[in-house]
């Protein structure tokens, strides 16, 4: 099962499109590039088959960055892996349109209607669950094996001929010829470079089996099978592109948008053809089908660690599967297949090749991550049982880490100004998940929400009449109600704006006490309120409790945006319930949905568990939101039950 899974991640638009672009770029010759890819993907799997033995986990290859390099490095490797895997599986659907529907035009309905569709139904399948998922991932493997013998054996030995008792081949050596399409030694080698680059692609799918590691029944196995895979995989697709490149013209080769359909109907007829198009087309899409169940659960590893929103790893009640993950990334496949269209409309050039190698670009970048791994992991870790351990634990990585770079730079080289902008419209990709990462850890790491308090507390009060407008901080006051001559208790007294206007409110005969996690903003703030002499602000640096002794109890609590950053929120509410006298007021504000897309805490989603969470520690507390321009505003006001 799990050898017919890694068949169909291999196969998919290595089938269809790669070898195009290999000849494209380096003639007849690109067979010794497909040679040479595949001797070379034969050693990266035994890397793979060391981490994923030695740390089989549903998390895959993000798991082994987020061993080797922490959190941010390993939030980005997961990051460049899922937006390679959306891309990929967006030109997957596209490329099984083209084979399906050749004769439509790429923006007509018929291709629209076909390529939604594929796309519901592949990440339907994830959401339904995973064992559907991995039983049609492994009948899709089945069909890419046959297709390609199917493709294969009839170009070396005529079928038809057979069938009349004659052996004839009609694999002709002439259409080799010339073998090189350059001249000169340091062209042969430029040209050779950019065809394996253009090629790389097809090992990618190697992950898919990372994912899914800790369910195989015998683990140790994996390394076999991934070695028999690999090298089956390029065995096959090497004669599988030597046959086409001799039974199809170096001509029919670079102008038809299906060349291996000229082949099939070269070696087998009209009806063959026919048959090996619906089959391609089946490869295209089983290969394309991996994707939802690989990255839904990469999401979800990645929501369990907290470097994404936990509400992606929320499982459906249902199928168990990380349903909000499925439907978050079938958006991001449109996405991409959106300006996939774009580009058709606006005719860039060679759109598909354009976004194929921001493709190739970032599951570079995930490869090298991956493979320096290996000898971090080794040194982090010495004492890890290893069942199996690749050789040259760091030469072998860097052997290869290096041969990416020359590929790069020899791209550069010789396609310039397009080579630069694809990199570039790559790496900007990549930092779009910089303000997303930062929002995370924000929201759910304590010591970066101590750290980034600080940084922000220099330019805090240029945006506080935004975040906390006079309408919303008189509708907090409001709520507290007559506080006069009374002892309130600021939780989050940021750069003392509000704490002056408590202080009016409770007159010299009242009681402000304030804390704030900042201590510049708690410098700041004693400097604002410093012509009160009720008022007292503490530093409380904690978030997973209230460690504060204040010397009487409080007749009310009023907090502004602390609620979010709570990492034991009901452990807080319950020791702050210790300090309010009883039928005291407290007032909470806080953010949710952020530009109406990305939200809060998942425990400030729901008002019921708002108000159970209060309850428990002591509160009868109700609940309004309202929308603002860029996000919406939950205030949480009520009193302490009376003993």
């Amino acid at each position: 099962m799990v050898l017919f899974i890694l068949v169909n991640s291999i196969f998919g638009t290595s089938l269809f499109y790669l070898p195009s672009i290999g000849v494209l770029a380096f003639g007849p010759a690109s067979i010794i590039s497909w040679l040479v890819l595949f001797f070379l993907a034969t050693i990266i799997m035994l890397y793979m088959s060391e981490l994923i033995t030695a740390y089989p986990t549903s998390g895959g290859t993000y798991e082994f960055c987020k061993l080797a390099y922490g959190r941010f490095g390993s939030f980005m490797g997961g990051w460049v892996i899922w937006l390679a895997g959306n891309l990929g599986m967006a030109l997957n659907v596209q490329a099984a349109a083209e084979y399906f529907l050749p004769s439509a035009a790429v923006t007509s309905i018929a291709r629209i209607v076909f390529v939604i569709l594929w796309i519901v139904v592949l990440n339907a399948l994830a959401f339904k669950g995973v064992d559907a998922g991995a039983t049609m991932l492994v009948i899709f493997g089945i069909i890419a094996t046959l297709v390609l013998l199917f493709m294969t054996l009839p170009s070396f030995i005529s079928i038809p001929g057979l069938l009349e008792s004659r052996f004839e081949v009609p694999f002709q050596k002439s259409f080799l010829i010339p073998f090189f399409q350059q001249e000169g030694m340091w062209s042969i080698l430029a040209y050779f470079g950019l065809s394996l680059l253009y090629i790389t692609e097809a090992f990618f799918g190697y992950e898919t089996i990372s994912y899914m590691a800790n369910e195989v029944a015998k683990p140790k196995q994996i390394p076999k099978l991934l070695l028999i895979t690999i090298i089956s995989c390029g065995i096959l697709t090497s004669l599988y592109v030597l046959s086409s490149l001799g039974t199809v013209s170096y001509h029919d080769y670079v102008n038809d948008a299906r060349p291996f359909i000229v082949q099939a109907k070269n070696v087998m007829g009209t009806m063959g053809a026919k048959i090996v198009e619906f089959g391609m087309y089946l490869v295209i899409i089983g290969a394309a089908a991996g994707w939802p169940i690989t990255g839904s659960r990469l999401l979800q590893a990645m929501a369990q660690d907290k470097l994404f929103p936990p509400q992606f790893g929320e499982p459906h009640k249902k199928f168990k599967t990380p349903y909000k993950a499925v439907i978050f990334q079938s958006i991001a496949v449109f996405f991409f297949w959106g300006l996939l269209l774009w580009g058709y409309t606006h005719k860039w050039n060679n759109t598909y090749l354009r976004l194929y190698l921001i493709y190739v670009v970032w599951g570079l970048i995930s490869l090298t991550l991956i493979l320096l791994a290996v000898p971090i992991l080794r040194r982090k870790h010495p004492d890890k049982e290893r069942s199996f351990k690749a050789p040259l634990p760091w030469l072998g990585p860097l052997f290869i880490i290096t041969y990416i770079c020359i590929l790069l730079i020899n791209w550069y080289f010789i396609e310039g100004v397009i080579a630069t902008a694809t990199i570039r419209i790559g790496l900007s990709f990549l930092l779009l998940g910089l303000p997303l990462y930062l929002l995370v850890e924000m929201t759910y790491n304590p010591s970066a929400i101590l750290k980034a308090n600080e940084w922000l507390s220099y330019i805090v009060l240029i945006g506080e009449k935004i975040f906390f407008p006079y309408s919303i901080r008189n509708t907090l006051l409001k709520d507290m109600g007559d506080i006069t001559g009374k002892k309130i208790f600021e939780y989050g007294s940021s750069m003392g704006t509000l704490t002056n206007k408590l202080a009016e409110k409770v007159g010299p005969t009242g009681k402000i006490y304030g804390a704030d996690i900042s201590l510049h903003k708690v410098k700041i703030a004693k400097e604002k309120t410093a012509h009160h002499a009720h008022v007292q602000i503490i530093h409380h640096p904690h978030l997973d409790d209230l460690r504060l002794e204040l010397p009487e109890k409080v007749d009310g609590v009023i907090s502004v945006g602390m609620l979010s950053y709570m990492q034991n929120p009901q452990k807080i509410l319950t020791s702050l319930a210790n300090h309010v006298n009883p039928g005291g007021e407290i007032v909470f504000l806080d953010y949710d949905k952020f530009f109406y897309v990305i939200p809060n805490v998942p425990w400030m989603s729901s008002d019921k568990n708002l108000i159970d969470m209060f309850a428990k520690a002591g509160f009868d507390v109700q609940i309004e939101r309202k929308n603002s321009l860029l996000w919406q505003y939950i205030i949480i006001s009520g009193k302490k039950r009376e003993e």
